[in-house]
């Protein structure tokens, strides 16, 4: 049928069968169907009408990449409403700023967005993603079907001090890009069907329009599947790669070249190029380590949304890797040129796509036409524009096209700076910031030398100004993207401007800044201590401060490890980290890589997941070990109502008497939630399983064999309590939640001494609330009379078992978190238990242990 409108593309994409969006936080992963996304998209575009939202008013997008962005966008394409996409780093200030500009009617917040904890994001009505419902099937009431011409998307490009300049995207522009696509793919789409689906992990921002093309409109055709996660740690990106069985990675040149770092660490072999003119396969096999630890599926990276530097393109390509680039704008929609992957030519951004015009004018700079181009800025008609000549778009870079129309692109004409990670930078707002501060004469920003574009400045100051001080005060009013990252002095009185009109001379200042003007790289604020201080609450800290002294647990030494990573764009060494004490150590663990090898020498138990083991585990709890149990400890239950709605898995959050405790809560649940629990129990009490080397023979032929025997009755997996692994931990929670498992957690840490409950530790806030994951809070009673922690002799009696109602909660004050779980705990021991059931009053997210 004609495809005319993403209305036209969306009928066919609710008809596409199999697994569309796979979203990875980190700690746990969340799968939706084809089928499942068009009925969410459906049924949002339904909650956004009965709210008011109608054709052409704007919604704000602030959030990372995630599914429900793509159901919402769905849903205001299908209605009519306007997206208006920011990435999740924007400052507050400047969404604000677009917010009043577009008019906004409201804004979807993600998870990791500066939003303020009521909920708003300034003076606009805020909603969170996360609270889109998925398993809807509401439909939405339609005036008309959207026109070619109904604009779609407003995306902002320019930065965040500013006026913000809006370019208007219709659908008329996207269908113009995706038609010859989706030509281009039926050709080959027959051939395709064995390695279907063709799995892509998405780094793109979905605020920038090449993102949303490769994780919104192209993967439905083959059919796709798109992989979305949190971060840029290279080893974990390889790490999702490998186990998701990855195909393409689409991706910015920043991210490609922190990957490239990371595997000339972890395989040096790889600094040494194959010899020119090796056919692939030779490539392949001679780099086939690398391939291995890729997964064997991986064969493309796709780059975009910034230039790609040569070397590292041969560098992949020389790895037997295929990397594949084109050529675009914001203002097409955006694709202008791409390399057919089969043709690829490296060095160039390929053909100009179907329905396209390219040509060079007389100075060399890029024109486009077409129907992906712009109608203008929003607010400002195409002549005021100053960017439209005789109906082509003027791109403002200078290239060339060879005799087979490939378009290569040689530099910019225009002054704005596109940093690694595709984000605009206008050197304009840079030096308004730069000018207001004291000492400061003149200013001029312009892009590093070098591949890679970075925000450079040259200043002329007053005598005895610092230049580092003065970026270092710039760039707390900066954009994370806009920050300064080298800064020079210039020589004379005055920087270089033109005669008469006195216009910025950029190009001298960029000659001089190329051939020796003396640059510095501003010292960056010890992040280190700044993370650190999220858990000090207010105390003084030193290079002496102790972890300890912080009163850090397990699992928040995991989240100030992922915070250290994040910063440092790597992985750091877990086994080191672990063994870190004080502030000193961690800084300086952080400038340090972690090693290839240096993995904690312990797996976990995935064995007690397999098919025989839940049947074992099943027959044997259910024939004998349930029943003694039972038998040795009679329970009197109350608040099983409270689990009747429940669907999926949940933490069951309880206080910790006895080594009873596990069998007979499971006793005591009803049995459609018993046989999908797994228990939670400290690593080091099985130390001697672990290490045999340092157990005594007596340790080992005790508490060794426990760890077997928990992990196949009880499915018990260990959480670290000091040593290297924790995070390991996580990740493995977060599988058996993703598998439908719930986590049974003794927040206390430790069994009791006299029957009472000890302070619960933040991990269990982190885990619910990570993995967003409801927590019904348990309270048990007399299990410590059965069985005392001093005791091996059991004496039957009389104990009680009660559930609460479930706590759906959320936020990243784990402790306070923990702190109502506990309360919720306690209360269930001074009231009825058996009253009611529903749920409790909270946010969403949780987690414990």
């Amino acid at each position: 049928m004609p495809r005319e409108t993403l209305a036209d593309l969306f009928a066919d994409f609710g008809r596409a069968r199999g697994d569309f969006l796979v979203h990875d936080n980190g700690f746990r992963s969340w799968t939706h169907s084809y089928a499942e996304v068009a009925a969410a998209a459906e049924a949002y575009a339904a909650r956004l009408q009965a709210a008011g939202h109608r054709r052409g008013d704007a919604l704000l997008f602030w959030s990372e990449n995630r599914p429900e962005w793509i159901a919402a966008f769905w849903a205001c394409a299908l209605l009519g409403v306007v997206v208006v996409p920011l990435d999740h780093r924007s400052p507050l200030d400047l969404v604000e700023r677009v917010g009043t500009k577009v008019s906004a009617r409201g804004i979807l917040l993600g998870d990791d967005v500066p939003a303020r904890p009521d909920g708003q994001a300034g003076a606009i009505p805020a909603w969170r993603l996360a609270d889109l419902e998925w398993g809807t099937h509401e439909r939405p009431v339609l005036d008309r079907q959207p026109l070619p011409d109904d604009v779609l998307e407003v995306i902002f490009t320019s930065g965040a001090t500013a006026e913000p300049k809006g370019v208007i995207i219709t659908h008329r522009n996207v269908m113009a890009n995706v038609v010859p696509v989706e030509r281009e793919i039926l050709k080959y789409r027959k051939w395709g069907r064995p390695f279907f689906p063709l799995r892509f992990l998405d780094l793109l921002p979905l605020s920038h329009m090449f993102g949303q093309a490769l994780a919104t409109f192209i993967p439905p055709m083959l059919p796709g599947m798109v992989v979305f996660v949190r971060g840029f740690n290279p080893a974990e990106i390889v790490e999702q790669v490998r186990r998701r069985r990855i195909s393409v990675i689409a991706l910015v040149p920043k991210v490609l070249e922190v990957m490239r770092e990371h595997v000339l660490r972890r395989f040096p072999e790889t600094a040494v190029p194959p010899p020119a003119g090796e056919h692939v396969a030779r490539r392949w096999w001679r780099y086939r380590a690398v391939h291995r630890a890729f997964g064997l599926k991986c064969w493309c990276f796709v780059v975009g949304a910034a230039p790609l530097d040569p070397l590292l393109e041969a560098f992949w390509g020389g790895l037997g890797f295929l990397v594949v680039q084109g050529y675009g704008l914001t203002e097409t929609a955006p694709i202008v040129s791409l390399n057919h992957p089969f043709a690829a030519r490296r060095g160039s951004v390929g053909k100009a796509i179907a329905g396209v015009e390219v040509r060079i004018s007389p100075d060399g700079e890029i024109l486009v036409r077409g129907d992906n181009v712009t109608r203008g800025y929003f607010g400002q008609d195409a002549a005021e524009a100053g960017v439209f000549e005789d109906g082509w778009l003027r791109t403002g870079d200078i290239g060339e096209v060879d005799e087979e129309g490939r378009l290569f692109v040689r530099g910019r004409k225009k002054e704005m700076i596109v940093t690694p990670e595709g984000l605009n930078v206008f050197p304009e707002d840079v030096e308004r910031v730069l000018d207001v501060i004291p000492g400061i004469r003149e200013s001029a920003v312009v892009a590093s030398p070098g591949a890679a574009e970075r925000v450079h400045a040259v200043l002329v100051t007053a005598p005895g100004v610092d230049p580092e001080a003065v970026v270092r005060e710039a760039n707390e009013r900066l954009a994370d993207h806009q920050k300064i990252r080298g800064v020079a002095v210039w020589p004379g009185p005055s920087l270089p401007r033109t005669e008469g009109t006195g216009k910025l001379m950029r190009r001298a200042v960029r000659e001089w800044l190329a051939t020796g003007g003396a640059v510095t790289t501003p010292q960056q604020a010890d992040g280190v201590a700044g993370i650190l201080s999220r858990y000090a609450h207010g105390r003084p800290l030193s290079a002496d401060t102790t972890l300890e002294e912080l009163g850090l647990s397990s699992l928040e030494r995991v989240e100030l490890m992922v915070a250290l990573e994040e910063q440092a764009q790597g992985p750091l060494d877990e086994g080191r980290f672990a063994r870190a004490r004080t502030l000193a150590d961690l800084q300086c663990l952080a400038g340090q890589p972690a090693d290839a090898d240096t993995a904690a020498q312990w797996e976990m138990p995935s064995w007690s997941r397999s098919a025989p083991a839940r049947t074992f585990r099943r027959l044997n709890l259910a024939a004998w070990v349930l029943p003694a149990v039972r038998l040795l400890a009679r329970a009197e239950v109350t608040g099983l109502a409270h689990l009747a709605s429940l669907r999926g898995p949940v933490v069951y959050a309880a206080n910790h008497q006895s080594h009873l405790d596990t069998p007979l809560i499971l006793a005591a649940l009803p049995g459609r939630l018993r046989w999908r629990v797994a228990v939670a129990m400290a690593k080091e009490y099985f130390t001697p399983y672990f290490h045999p080397a340092g157990a005594a023979w007596w340790e080992r032929l005790s508490r060794g064999p426990l760890y077997g025997l928990a992990a196949l009755f009880f499915n018990a997996f260990p959480i670290p309590q000091r040593e290297a692994g924790a995070r390991r931990t996580l990740r493995y929670v977060g599988d058996l939640a993703a598998d439908e498992h719930s986590l049974l957690v003794f927040p206390e840490g430790q069994r009791t001494d006299a029957g009472e409950i000890r302070p619960f530790k933040p991990g269990v806030g982190m885990i619910a609330s990570r993995l967003r994951l409801p927590v019904v809070p348990v309270r048990l009673e007399g299990v410590d009379r059965v069985l005392h922690r001093t005791s091996w002799m059991i004496r039957p009696g009389p104990v009680k078992v009660r559930f609460g109602k479930p706590l759906v909660l959320a936020g990243d004050d784990y402790g306070a978190l923990a702190g109502r779980i506990e309360q919720a705990v306690r209360e269930l021991g001074e009231r009825d238990a058996g009253q009611g059931g529903g749920q409790a009053k909270g946010s969403p997210s949780g987690g414990g242990a």
